[in-house]
């Protein structure tokens, strides 16, 4: 992947930017407050179709406008492949998504065509979050790699709320019950499968990015610990667990219940680790998902990476250096250059610098 413009329109503190990229490397520098982070916000979502740090949509559009706008160009496979975003909330509410000029009507038909691997302070919560976090963190990234996965993940999440609204309203109709939990065990299993091969597969590549992370010192490994064992277990707790979903008003097992435990000899990291050893764990996590997708799909994401190198102590910059070198192209934020274009001296003929301030973007001279 490599992004070769930007166009925003009225997103965030943006009122109206175009900018061109033909470096490896592009450093977006700025005060904080300034709209840095806002720039690979914009270039995040061309990925996901949703910010990272914001769920409504509404707050992403300038003071005073009704709408935003992001067009994007990209080389992906050598073909040139334009992304369009737009939000507007009047007269009513309405996102529109285009592919190459056309319009997309289903999310998952988007999801996954930019690739992109965002690195941000914000990661931590994958780790401080519990399982929610830790099930976001693991649906986003199959969801990028398996359209289809996506879309069980969407039908499984709608069966669900039709499953909890029958719990809550008090009904005793067995009948409907034994509908609801036949659907949603048909696309849990699906789930649950793929969830579970990700996760061996994943794993040694996370355990390899955290021993050069963290110089042999951390051996965290992942564990996906799903709310049952197998399908007939899925069948058999449901049934059994029916009477105290009655009486909860929702559904106690199934995979929206799934935890990816991260730690060593039974301790989750939550139990024991050091500030540091978080940090080492979400960058090697992040790393991690950047080499799958190089191993799995035989193509390099984009690099985005929020002011995250100035937390990391020396070794760790090291490992950062060599993680963006193996890249195609990142974006850094960073409040200056200073102490940080010492490490990345070796791609000085690739670099492009802009200074941001209010919401301007202007070419570093």
């Amino acid at each position: 992947m490599f992004l070769r413009s930007l166009r925003l329109l009225n997103f965030r503190n943006h009122e109206q930017i175009s900018l061109e990229f033909h470096s490896r490397l592009i450093f977006f520098v700025g005060e904080n407050g300034e709209g840095k982070t806002n720039l690979l916000e914009a270039i995040s979502m061309i990925s996901w179709l949703k910010s990272f740090r914001e769920s409504e949509e509404g707050n992403l559009i300038r003071w005073n406008s009704d709408g935003y706008y992001i067009k994007a160009e990209a080389d992906r496979d050598n073909k040139r492949e334009i992304y369009e975003l737009g939000f507007s909330k009047k007269p009513v509410s309405r996102r529109k998504l285009k592919f190459n000029q056309e319009e997309v009507k289903k999310r998952s038909d988007l999801v996954g065509k930019f690739l992109s691997v965002l690195m941000t302070p914000l990661d931590l919560i994958i780790v401080e979050g519990g399982p929610s976090e830790r099930r976001r963190f693991l649906d986003s990234l199959l969801s990028s790699l398996d359209p289809s996965y996506l879309n069980d993940l969407i039908e499984y999440n709608r069966i669900l709320k039709q499953r909890n609204a029958l719990l809550k309203s008090g009904s005793s109709d067995l009948g409907l019950y034994e509908i609801w939990n036949q659907k949603l065990i048909e696309k849990g299993i699906i789930l649950f499968n793929k969830r579970k091969e990700f996760i061996s597969e994943f794993d040694p590549i996370y355990q390899e990015n955290l021993r050069k992370l963290s110089g042999g010192r951390d051996h965290l490994n992942l564990e996906y610990k799903p709310s049952f064992s197998d399908l007939d277990h899925f069948k058999e707790t449901l049934h059994r667990n029916l009477a105290r979903d009655r009486k909860l008003g929702y559904t106690s097992v199934g995979i929206h219940r799934d935890d990816l435990y991260i730690g060593e000899d039974n301790r989750d990291i939550m139990d024991f680790a050091s500030q540091g050893q978080k940090r080492s764990t979400v960058i090697s996590l992040k790393a991690a998902a950047f080499e799958y997708y190089r191993r799995k799909l035989g193509k390099t994401p984009i690099l985005l990476i929020d002011d995250v190198i100035r937390e990391l102590d020396v070794k760790r910059r090291e490992y950062f250096v060599d993680l963006v070198l193996n890249s195609g192209q990142a974006f850094f934020t960073t409040t200056d250059l200073e102490g940080i274009s010492d490490y990345v001296g070796r791609l000085e003929d690739e670099k492009q610098i802009f200074l941001v301030k209010d919401g301007l973007v202007n070419v570093y001279q």
